[in-house]
């Protein structure tokens, strides 16, 4: 499947539709996505900081994904779900990459890292585990 065909399967989803994201890059073990910077996603106000929500949402969503991509784009269940927040994410666009670390027939685990400018700077990295149905 095409990155922008996955895009466009996402679309279908409403609160990836809230997040508005896009993939950018997609294989069978490994995703890439972007989401640029919405005044919605704020979580302080002041300092227009993401909100630590959203930034989880984002890195489960494209977990998922990466996981289970395919022509009905059937998403896996959350089992379990680490984050680390590392920095602050500040206003501006959100890149997250998301590697499968183990896939077996009923079970996914996936290591993900979200960042900004500068992938040596993760503002999160989260480890998620998906029940594949």
């Amino acid at each position: 499947m095409t990155p922008d065909r996955a895009t466009q399967q996402l679309r279908k989803v409403p609160f990836f539709q809230f997040l508005d994201f896009a993939i950018t890059g997609l294989d069978e073990t490994h995703a890439v996505a972007t989401m640029p910077f919405a005044e919605r996603l704020v979580g302080n106000p002041i300092m227009e900081y993401y909100h630590g929500g959203i930034i989880a949402s984002f890195m489960e969503a494209v977990a998922a994904i990466c996981v289970s991509h395919g022509p009905d784009l059937q998403p896996p269940k959350p089992i379990n779900l680490t984050v680390d927040y590392l920095r602050p994410a500040v206003k501006g666009p959100l890149m997250t990459e998301a590697t499968v670390s183990r896939k077996g027939k009923r079970m996914a685990s996936v290591r993900t890292t979200c960042w900004q400018d500068d992938t040596s700077r993760p503002v999160a990295e989260g480890v998620y585990h998906f029940l594949m149905v």
